[in-house]
């Protein structure tokens, strides 16, 4: 792909044009100022899923290759999901459990051993690692402090009767254990379908709204008996923002889902707010740092965790995470890191980084503290870093 600015086009009805597939889904179409072309909704580097079907030039044998792997993967899922989930083991070389006379199989790989009730109950705590591809599937796992916070402060006072989480597999799992509310998950990582079936989670690809899973249960018995529902979205970081929106729309329009009262909760980098925004302008961000248990450093920054929660739920409903490094704003009525100082001109609490701001009458909108405005080029920057 070139560098040009890529556009995503909604503009074409799958039920009159038939949208190439990959093992991710459907694919989505893509526009510049010079072409348009289908690829893949999740994967945003070729070397992860090389599918490019140029709008207009289908070529049929190179479609059908990738519309075939597309069928196969969907066949492995539903074989998973129909395993009985008894004494087991699973492989972590090949991402996948095997059974006891299977072993053989297993000779030269990293395997567990015998999975007790209480494993397979907890296999994010247990037995499963985060995924590592950034440019795809980068995942991280909930801390623990943070899930018993969002569970005991957040998702049990709330009023929802049920609580759906998609890219959450952690939050979904101590929900099952630790809250009476009714859970489910929706998430693209397979290895999970080795330890739930359908009836507590689908196969799902958030960027283009596909389920590889059978509905039934979840339509008939999940979305028939509840009318509010918290939505708790966790995406890869890069992922397309506006597909995930547009993705989010479409599922509940095609389940004749809409009569549910819906609340948003979205994890994302606060430095990614612009994107967040533009996608979800009902989302507003609020300052506490996600903590994760993930070892990578992808989460992490030299002021602390730089992911944030974005929502459309009250914010004076959320408590504080701790009492030490938060306070609350009269003026937003909500609560805001502890540094943050109110701006009477901007209306709001400016920091995003949890770092020291202030107001510049020059450009007219709040910056962190150390900046200066410079005279050459009339904007805010750090000393000796003008670019005239």
């Amino acid at each position: 792909m070139s560098d040009e600015r890529l556009e995503i086009d909604f503009s074409l009805d799958p039920n009159e044009i038939k949208v190439p597939k990959c093992r991710h889904g459907p694919t989505l179409l893509f526009r510049s100022s010079t072409q348009r072309f289908f690829a893949c909704s999740a994967c945003r580097d070729r070397r992860d899923c090389q599918i490019y079907v140029p709008f207009g030039k289908r070529r049929k044998n190179y479609v059908k290759q990738f519309e075939n792997e597309f069928r196969q993967f969907r066949k492995l899922v539903r074989q998973i999901q129909k395993k009985k989930k008894r004494n087991f083991f699973f492989c972590h070389t090949c991402s996948n459990v095997f059974f006891e006379g299977e072993q053989s199989e297993h000779v030269d790989h990293r395997t567990t051993k015998r999975l007790t009730r209480k494993e397979i109950s907890r296999p994010c705590q247990t037995i499963l690692q985060p995924l590592k591809n950034k440019r795809s599937d980068a995942q991280f796992f909930f801390s623990s402090n943070f899930i018993d916070y969002f569970i005991g402060k957040i998702v049990e006072p709330g009023q929802w009767d049920a609580v759906l989480c998609i890219g959450c597999p952690t939050l979904f799992e101590n929900l099952r254990e630790k809250s009476t509310i009714r859970s489910f998950l929706l998430d693209f990582d397979l290895r999970l379908c080795s330890f739930y079936s359908s009836k507590k989670m689908l196969l799902f690809n958030m960027f283009n709204g596909h389920v590889f899973s059978r509905e039934k249960t979840f339509r008939e018995e999940f979305l028939s008996s509840i009318e509010n529902c918290l939505v708790v979205v966790d995406p890869p970081f890069g992922g397309f923002h506006r597909a995930l929106a547009h993705s989010l729309d479409e599922f509940w329009k095609t389940r004749n889902a809409t009569n549910i009262r819906r609340q948003l909760i979205l994890f994302n980098p606060y430095f990614l707010s612009k994107w967040v925004v533009d996608a979800f302008p009902q989302l507003k961000m609020l300052d506490y740092k996600i903590e994760y248990s993930s070892t990578l450093n992808l989460c992490r920054g030299r002021k602390g965790s730089p992911v944030r929660i974005f929502t459309d739920v009250d914010p004076s409903l959320f408590p504080p995470v701790d009492d030490e490094n938060y306070k609350f704003c009269f003026e937003c009525n909500r609560f805001v890191f502890a540094i943050n100082r109110h701006c009477f001109q901007c209306q709001t609490c400016p920091s995003k980084n949890g770092q020291p701001s202030r107001h510049c009458s020059e450009c007219q909108r709040c910056v962190q503290a150390d900046r200066k405005h410079c005279s050459k080029c009339s904007f805010c920057h750090l000393p000796n870093r003008c670019e005239k």
